[in-house]
C-alpha cells in the first residue's frame, strides 16, 4: 500500500508542478462534462433516437445507472478514502472541491462503462467515447481531487460492469425476442406485399438438399440452424424492367420483420433489383444465382473457398445484385461475369457504394456492408449479427 500511495502522490506533484491557465481550462471542460454523467447521459439519449443505435444508448443508460448505485452506495462507502486535497494542505485544487470519498473515482467509472459499450456496439465509432473517458478521468488527477489508484480502479470496474450489464441484457433480450418470435404461428403483414411466416411445407421441401441439408446429412454431420428460426418472407420489389414484382426470400426470423421494412424502403424509393428468388431454383449454386443476378438470403454453405459457415447459413446476410457488385478475394471474382464491375471507380447503374440507397438503407438497419472489409470486398453483401 505505501508503494502505491508514494506512486499516487508522485504523480499528483508531478501533475500540480505543470499546470498552466490553458490545461487549466481545457481538464476544466472535461471535468465538467464529466460530472453526474452528464456527456454520456447526454450521449445516450442521442442514441436512443436512432434505430440502428437505440439498444447501445438504452444498454449505455443501464450501465452507467448500475455504476453510479455500485460506486456511491458500495464500495466509496465501505473504503471511505479521503480526497487528496483533504489529506494534504499542499495540494489545491482550483474547481469545486467534491464531496464523498475519493476511491474510486465515479468519474473515472462512468467514463469507462460508457467508453466500453460504446466499443462494443458502436465498435470504431466508440473509440472517440475511449479518448473521452481517458481526458475526463486525467482531469481528475490534474485538479487534484483523486489519486492515479483511484481513477485506474474506477476504469477497471467501470469496464467490468459494462460487460456484465451488456452481456445480462443481450441474454434478456435473446429470450424476450426468441419468446415473442416463437408465438408465430402464421403469416404477418408488416405492410400491404411485406410479410412473413414460418416456412411453408411446400418451401421446406424444396429446400431439403438444395439450401437446406437433407435429413441424412443433417444425422450426420448436424446442422447449426433450424426450421424453427427461420422465417419465409414476399416482399415487392421494382424490376430492371420497371415492373412490380413479389420476391421471395428466407432468412433468421430475428431480421425477418427488419428484411420487410428494408425492402419496403427501396420499393418505395424505386430501387431496382433484377431478381429475388429462393436460391432453391439454381439448386443452391451460389455461381449460378449471382450470374443470374439474383439477389438471395438464405444457404446453408460455408465462405467460398473456406471451411467457415457463411453467414447465409444462419440467414443473417443478403446479396444484393451480385453480378453488378462482385465478390472480390485473393484474386478470385465471384461471380466470374461480374468481371467488369470489379472496378468500383467507374460509374455504372446498380452499382453499391456509400452514396448508393441500398447500402444507406441497410446501414440505418444495423448491417454491416462487404464492400467496407479490408482483406477482401463484397459489395453485394450485408450482414448483421443479431
Amino acid at each position: 500500500m505505501d508503494a502505491i500511495l508514494n506512486i499516487d502522490n508522485s504523480v499528483l506533484n508531478f501533475l500540480i508542478s505543470i499546470r498552466t491557465a490553458f490545461f487549466n481550462y481545457f481538464f476544466a471542460f472535461f471535468s465538467h462534462i464529466g460530472s453526474g454523467g452528464i456527456v454520456w447521459i447526454a450521449t445516450a439519449l442521442i442514441l436512443l433516437i436512432f434505430r440502428r443505435t437505440r439498444k447501445a444508448g438504452f444498454v449505455l443508460l443501464l450501465a452507467i445507472g448500475v455504476t453510479a448505485l455500485i460506486n456511491n452506495f458500495v464500495i466509496k462507502i465501505i473504503v471511505d478514502r479521503a480526497r487528496p486535497f483533504i489529506t494534504d494542505d499542499a495540494i489545491k485544487t482550483i474547481i469545486a472541491k467534491p464531496k464523498g470519498a475519493s476511491f474510486p473515482s465515479g468519474h473515472a467509472s462512468s467514463s469507462f462503462a460508457a467508453a466500453a459499450i460504446l466499443i462494443k456496439y458502436l465498435r470504431k465509432n466508440g473509440l472517440f467515447g475511449l479518448a473521452a473517458a481517458i481526458l475526463i478521468s486525467f482531469s481528475r488527477i490534474y485538479f487534484g481531487v483523486h489519486y492515479l489508484s483511484d481513477v485506474i480502479s474506477g476504469a477497471v470496474e467501470g469496464v467490468l460492469i459494462a460487460l456484465i450489464v451488456s452481456f445480462a441484457f443481450e441474454r434478456i433480450y435473446c429470450k424476450i425476442r426468441t419468446s415473442r418470435l416463437n408465438k408465430v404461428n402464421e403469416k404477418i403483414t408488416v405492410s400491404y406485399g411485406f410479410t412473413y411466416e414460418p416456412i411453408p411445407d411446400r418451401i421446406w421441401n424444396n429446400m431439403q438438399g438444395k439450401s437446406y441439408p437433407d435429413c441424412d446429412t443433417v444425422k450426420k454431420k448436424g446442422c447449426k440452424i433450424s426450421r424453427d428460426e427461420l422465417f419465409y418472407l414476399n416482399v415487392l420489389y421494382l424490376g430492371f424492367d420497371g415492373e412490380s414484382k413479389v420476391g421471395e426470400i428466407v432468412c433468421n426470423r430475428k431480421i425477418a420483420k427488419d428484411f420487410c421494412r428494408i425492402f419496403k424502403k427501396l420499393y418505395d424509393h424505386r430501387y431496382m433489383i433484377e431478381k429475388i428468388r429462393l436460391i432453391d431454383n439454381y439448386d443452391a449454386d451460389d455461381e449460378k444465382s449471382m450470374t443470374d443476378n439474383n439477389s438471395s438470403s438464405f444457404c446453408y454453405r460455408n465462405i467460398a473457398h473456406t471451411d467457415t459457415l457463411s453467414r447465409h447459413s444462419y440467414g443473417m446476410a443478403i446479396d444484393i445484385n451480385p453480378l453488378y457488385n462482385p465478390y472480390i478475394a485473393q484474386g478470385r471474382i465471384m461471380p466470374a461475369a461480374g468481371e467488369p464491375y470489379v472496378d468500383r471507380s467507374r460509374s455504372f447503374s446498380h452499382k453499391i457504394d456509400k452514396k448508393d440507397y441500398c447500402y444507406k438503407v441497410f446501414k440505418s438497419f444495423g448491417f454491416e456492408w462487404g464492400g467496407n472489409w479490408v482483406d477482401e470486398k463484397d459489395y453485394q453483401h450485408f450482414q448483421r449479427d443479431n
